[in-house]
């Protein structure tokens, strides 16, 4: 039995799909379907790529891994868009 703790909510089309599933025995499992790859599979299947963790203090580790290696991506986009909105007013301030 699992039961489905994520499922992405962004383009499938564009960027593909991503699920986490966590299993009554506590395995975490990350499905990950490439949109390329779709049409090439059958669509009853479970996804391309499976990785899963362990509920083991190696398994939480490297779900804490995870978690701040996407905390650090988060910040790193959103300044990112902060220095293209400057860059604009920037290049608007000069038009007039």
């Amino acid at each position: 039995m699992s039961s489905d703790l994520y499922t992405s909510e962004i383009d499938s089309d564009e960027y593909g799909d991503m699920r986490l599933e966590m299993f009554a025995s506590g395995l975490l499992k990350i499905v990950s379907i490439n949109p390329a790859s779709r049409a090439l599979i059958d669509p009853e299947s479970e996804g391309i790529a499976h990785f899963s963790l362990p509920p083991t203090p190696e398994g939480w580790k490297e779900a804490e891994n995870l978690i701040v290696a996407l905390q650090k991506w988060v910040k790193h986009a959103k300044e990112l868009e902060e220095q293209r909105i400057w860059a604009e007013g920037l290049t608007l301030g000069s038009d007039r």
